[in-house]
């Protein structure tokens, strides 16, 4: 009896130092908390997070959706969240202006050279009445967030080609899910939109694409707040997660089942419909796309979006890890 009492406390404690690890690695994990915009745009955070890149890394990551990148920069800059997966925006270039703690670590969904997952559609009727972009010149454009919004500085790139800016132009706030009710109403000339909506309202005949932005372009990203901007060790293990997905999905891993259902999971989108649309290329690395973060800034000061009229230098705006 009292050889089997000693042979079970002995397997029990073997049990407990065999566990002891593991609980210390969980009690080791740090809380990272990430806001997200719901677009395959974003798709290195959604795998990185679900495939466990981010786990691995030490992190117990949380991701939050949030509605646009503009409203994601006093939550990042403020400390509420770590991380924020959103687009560029005026809001980005305002808050470091002001001196907010937030810069821009990593550029995600870059504009394709074949497909068109972002594109500017013209109403049909207006089309087909022979409307194109050098007439848009006084007409309402409807897209998603403000003058300062990514999708603003997209417009201003297809406008750009007929020497037409932002304030020749009427720009309306249209949310996704009103986009249709707006053309069928006749509320916009016209919109720009991603898929899957673009298409489906060029297969509905509300609208014809017309115009995409430049391809090898890209105004969506990574920014960091001041929790990892102050822990080079933290920042560095986070992107370096992030990469290890970006490098996954960069090729033909895009549409792997597990990273298709990531994607599915964090924007909502049925799988079927992520397989059919248009997706955006990834740089394996995240690099910054220095061009576009420095022609957005010249944009919006151009167009006076912004607060304050001499652009910021890179060192302000960004960080790299």
């Amino acid at each position: 009896m009292a050889s089997r009492a000693r042979f079970l406390g002995a397997a029990a404690a073997t049990a407990a130092v065999a566990a002891f690890p593991t609980a210390i690695v969980a009690q080791a994990r740090k809380t990272l908390t990430i806001g997200y915009v719901p677009s395959t745009l974003f798709a290195p955070v959604f795998v990185a997070a679900e495939r466990g890149y981010l786990r691995d890394a030490g992190f117990e990551a949380t991701l939050t959706p949030i509605v646009a990148g503009a409203d994601s920069m006093s939550l990042v800059a403020q400390g509420q969240i770590d991380v924020a997966a959103a687009a560029l925006s005026a809001a980005f270039y305002n808050a470091v202006n002001r001196g907010l703690e937030v810069k821009y670590v990593a550029s995600t969904g870059y504009q394709p050279r074949k497909g068109q997952p972002s594109a500017l559609l013209i109403r049909q009727d207006l089309y087909d009445g022979g409307l194109r972009i050098p007439g848009l010149k006084g007409k309402k454009i409807g897209w998603i967030g403000n003058q300062g919004a990514a999708s603003a500085y997209y417009v201003a790139r297809i406008l750009r080609k007929d020497r037409l800016r932002l304030t020749d132009v009427e720009s309306l706030n249209i949310p996704n899910p009103e986009q249709q009710t707006a053309l069928e109403h006749k509320a916009v000339d016209a919109l720009f939109t991603s898929a899957p909506f673009s298409e489906e309202f060029a297969q509905k005949r509300l609208a014809t694409i017309v115009a995409s932005p430049p391809p090898g372009i890209a105004a969506s990203g990574i920014f960091f707040g001041p929790a990892l901007l102050r822990n080079h060790d933290n920042a560095s293990a986070v992107m370096t997660a992030l990469r290890k997905a970006a490098a996954e999905i960069a090729g033909n891993g895009f549409y792997a089942p597990a990273n298709v259902e990531a994607y599915a999971k964090y924007t909502k989108q049925p799988v079927e419909l992520i397989k059919a649309s248009p997706r955006y290329d990834f740089k394996p690395d995240l690099r910054i796309d220095q061009g576009t973060l420095e022609d957005m800034q010249r944009e919006f000061v151009a167009d006076n979006i912004l607060t304050y009229k001499q652009p910021l230098n890179e060192v302000r705006l960004v960080a790299r890890f």
